[in-house]
């Protein structure tokens, strides 16, 4: 062998075995050099639906500082001085928002949401988690995405199985009609020790027309919506319950703020018919004996409890942070951080994952023996499109329910004032 070709050849294996050497040494010192921590950011929260301080830092604060440190939430809440309209006229809008879906599309027309479809895209975010009713009550017809919800409103009956006892009659059944209801209610309808005692609260008409997914105002007219039969059934249906003697309200219509007075703190009202009131039932100090049942439903609308309401987090358009944003919002619609609101503090998630439902309540102690399987039988009404100024137009229309549950007005003439007063409104606003 050509020993000047041998000691050649060996010469360049070594040379490229020093340069391996060299580069492995270099991976490795590259490898153990720590991350650059991402910036620390403080994002703000707009509080619009309820929640409390020990519930946010559960909810959001606590699972979004655990998987990204950096990030630190602060919740904003709304008050007399602080409102989403102020902080829109000073340029100091929150960086993620909480409608709910009524709301949406008056914010998206405000130009303050921003379309989070391509920031769920980039993180692959499964939106086939979600019921679909949720995810279409807050797309827009062209699919731009303005939120994504974390919590659902329900329905549920509310019954004092003290005075069922009391009277003898037997307590509520899941998969009532109203007819059903009435009938019930009829019999828990008496004086007694000087006493009146109520059988059925229905707390509001609004409620009442939440299973035919009903508005005050066309989302693509802006005209009144509300001369027609179906909110002709509804105030009616409210005045038949008001009318059993000895069933009337102490004043027409006094809605979902004090509904609860009289079925917690008088505890003379036998079955109220609301919105989810659990934690204010089961914590008030007056130790109300209640269970639930199933929300009552009209013959022609059979199951359906309700219209679809969520909770919703939303980016707002002005937000430096937008994908730290996005971030939060993963970290809340979690499978993880869901469970832990269905298991303490008895939200219902918008997930389809049936471990909600299973484990609902399950570390809140006024919900044990409860029938909270109750608020998940049946379905809702999907959501309507809202017109920004539905909730003008439901201040004219629960003033017109009023003269009309007072015996002031009869129940057509209502409807068409109520119509002409929202047209009129409307009028005058363009």
């Amino acid at each position: 062998m050509n020993k000047r070709w041998c000691f050649g050849a060996l010469a360049v294996l070594a040379m490229m075995a020093s340069a391996g050497c060299a580069k492995g040494a270099n991976d490795a010192k590259t490898a153990e050099e720590p991350a650059k921590p991402a910036e620390p950011v403080t994002l703000t929260v707009l509080q619009q639906a309820e929640i409390s301080d020990e519930d946010f830092q559960l909810l959001f604060a606590d699972p979004v500082k655990k998987k990204y440190p950096n990030i630190t939430l602060k919740l904003v809440r709304t008050d007399k001085g602080v409102t989403l309209d102020n902080l829109i006229a000073s340029g100091e809008v929150p960086d993620i928002l909480t409608p709910p879906n009524a709301d949406i599309l008056g914010l998206s027309q405000k130009d303050i949401l921003y379309d989070m479809a391509p920031l769920v895209k980039a993180s692959n975010l499964d939106l086939s988690r979600f019921d679909p009713l949720t995810i279409q009550a807050v797309q827009s017809d062209k699919g731009e995405l303005w939120g994504l919800p974390y919590a659902m409103q329900f329905n549920a009956l509310y019954y004092n199985k003290d005075l069922f006892d009391k009277f003898g009659v037997s307590y509520p059944k899941d998969g009532m009609t109203w007819d059903d209801a009435i009938e019930l209610g009829k019999k828990l309808t008496r004086a007694e020790d000087g006493v009146q005692y109520r059988g059925l609260d229905p707390v509001s008409s609004y409620i009442l027309s939440f299973p035919f997914a009903l508005t005050f105002v066309d989302s693509k007219t802006e005209r009144a919506s509300i001369n027609n039969e179906q909110w002709k059934k509804v105030w009616e249906l409210t005045h038949t319950i008001l009318s059993i003697p000895g069933n009337a309200l102490p004043k027409p219509e006094p809605g979902a703020a004090t509904e609860g007075n009289f079925f917690i703190k008088d505890k003379n009202v036998a079955m109220l018919a609301s919105t989810n009131l659990m934690a204010q039932i089961g914590t008030a100090a007056s130790g109300v004996n209640w269970d639930i049942a199933q929300y009552p439903s009209y013959k022609e609308l059979p199951g359906i409890t309700g219209k679809l309401d969520t909770h919703n987090l939303a980016i707002s358009k002005t937000s430096p942070h937008k994908e730290e944003a996005m971030k939060v919002l993963e970290v809340v619609t979690s499978d993880e951080v869901q469970l832990i609101s269905a298991r303490k503090t008895a939200r219902k998630s918008p997930l389809k994952n049936p471990q909600m439902q299973k484990e609902f309540g399950a570390d809140v102690p006024y919900l044990q023996g409860k029938n909270t399987g109750a608020i998940f039988k049946g379905t809702v009404a999907p959501a309507p499109a809202y017109s920004k100024y539905e909730l003008d137009g439901k201040k004219i229309a629960q003033a017109k329910v009023k003269e009309y549950l007072a015996g002031n007005i009869d129940l057509n003439t209502a409807l068409k004032q109520a119509d002409e007063e929202i047209n009129s409104m409307l009028d005058s606003m363009k």
